[in-house]
């Protein structure tokens, strides 16, 4: 499927079946390497193959082809997806080291890759931002900062569904600056400002009716999580929101479940020194730490993306936790 994206032949099929002579034309490639992808693909149901004809499937058709709502190959073929793969089979390295073997430093990685990577992620925010929009109500919402928000994708969406809305990406200098021409092609974009920083050194400048903290604290350890959470909280107004969407999911109590964050937290083992998947339990104590009750638990229609939604109580001042500079936010790049 990899392949299949990287070489563009969904979005090359969306017009009509094609031979694979026709198509290795139109790629510039070998048509016998060619077909032996083809025919794979059409063995995974991805493609249709009729006459020597191949063709798209339905799922091909609405989540590989560049330009649809629901395209998800920038994800799969350029963001995290083809990393986590990787590092999966580093697991056992992983363990015996006692250091992540699929380590992944933003630091080392050169602007044209980090561009890549944001804007493959850009899909997926705007997803979970229309999804938060339409899950909870944001109709008293004048502002909201996307904590660690990448491509500004979320908030971006958030925008987009609110005309009254306007919203700050928040993110490490590098980030938003590499993000700003992504936010200027995404709708909604346009009544974003972008604010350098780190979470873990100070909050966001502004006092904001809500904060959004999308696939972040899972990139940290437990102290970095907490120092996160409340940073964000200090800068949401009392009676705000604080929104924590965790892309790997959040763990049951005992651990055991659901299946999807106990798996992605081997994956994280491999790719962050100090990153976990973290039950509710820890994610309600560090929203209480932080000045904030009432919480709430769900699931977003659509992209089943889990997150936690907690009102910030009624305090005097700002409560961050300020701490030292640090590179170790990475902007919610964990699917």
């Amino acid at each position: 499927m990899v392949g299949g994206v990287q070489l563009e032949i969904f979005t090359h099929l969306a017009a009509g079946a094609l031979t694979s002579a026709e198509l290795a034309g139109r790629l510039d490639v070998h048509e016998d390497r060619l077909a032996r992808l083809l025919y794979a693909l059409a063995v995974t149901g991805l493609l249709d193959v009729l006459d020597g004809r191949f063709s798209n499937t339905p799922e091909a058709a609405g989540f590989l082809v560049k330009g649809q709502p629901q395209y998800i190959g920038g994800y799969m073929a350029e963001g995290m997806q083809s990393l986590v793969w990787r590092a999966d089979l580093l697991t056992a390295e992983s363990i015996r080291s006692g250091r992540p073997a699929a380590l992944h430093d933003f630091t080392d990685t050169s602007d044209e890759e980090m561009a890549v990577m944001i804007r493959g992620m850009r899909d997926g925010s705007m997803k979970d931002g229309a999804a938060l929009a339409r899950r909870f109500d944001f109709s008293r919402c004048r502002s909201v900062v996307d904590v660690g928000g990448g491509s500004g994708g979320l908030v971006a969406a958030l925008c987009q569904a609110d005309p009254k809305l306007r919203g700050t990406l928040f993110d490490l200098p590098r980030t938003c600056r590499l993000a700003g021409p992504i936010l200027r092609e995404s709708p909604g974009g346009e009544r974003i400002a972008v604010e350098p920083g780190d979470i873990l050194a100070a909050p966001p400048k502004g006092t904001y009716d809500a904060a959004v903290l999308r696939s972040v604290v899972q990139v940290f350890g437990p102290a970095d999580a907490a120092s996160a959470i409340a940073n964000a909280a200090s800068a949401v107004r009392p009676g705000g929101a604080v929104y924590i969407l965790a892309g790997v999911g959040i763990l049951d109590d005992d651990r055991l479940g659901p299946a999807d964050p106990v798996f992605r937290n081997v994956t994280l083992m491999n790719i962050y020194p100090a990153a976990a998947a973290y039950t509710e339990s820890q994610h309600r104590a560090w929203l209480s730490q932080a000045g904030c009750g009432e919480l709430e638990r769900a699931a977003l229609p659509i992209t089943n993306t889990q997150v936690i939604r907690a009102t910030k109580r009624a305090q005097s001042g700002r409560t961050g936790v300020p701490g030292p500079a640090s590179k170790k936010n990475t902007g919610g790049v964990m699917p």
